[in-house]
């Protein structure tokens, strides 16, 4: 899954670096990126919010 991010943050980089007419697309691959982090880390943490046993 962080490969991915990776990948996303990279391709956001080269359109800016190499097409800067692509720059709303790169945003828009940025944010992507970010919100996926985001909802790794929530999946992640889950665990230890809310323990699977005091629902």
């Amino acid at each position: 899954m962080e490969f991915i991010l990776f990948c996303l943050v990279f391709a956001a980089a080269a359109l800016v670096a190499f097409k800067p007419e692509k720059e709303k697309l790169a945003s828009r691959l940025l944010v992507s990126s970010i919100l996926l982090s985001v909802f790794i880390w929530i999946v992640m943490t889950a665990g230890m919010i809310i323990p699977p046993g005091n629902l």
